[in-house]
């Protein structure tokens, strides 16, 4: 939750981790991930978009 200099990351930065996370951890099953994360799919893909991540490179395909 703190950088490398022990200040709070910003909140954009922790919801990338946070979808990153569970993309791998679902394996891209983008259902599932909105499910887990309690958004939207069409949420989701936006974020996906707005944060530019990959759900490939996320999910480790």
């Amino acid at each position: 939750m703190t950088d490398s200099r022990g200040h709070v990351r910003a909140l954009q930065d922790l919801e990338a981790d946070a979808i990153r996370f569970a993309v791998a951890r679902y394996r891209g099953r983008m259902s599932e991930v909105a499910r887990r994360l309690g958004i939207g799919r069409s949420t989701l893909y936006r974020r996906l978009a707005e944060l530019d991540i990959s759900v490939d490179e996320a999910a480790g395909i």
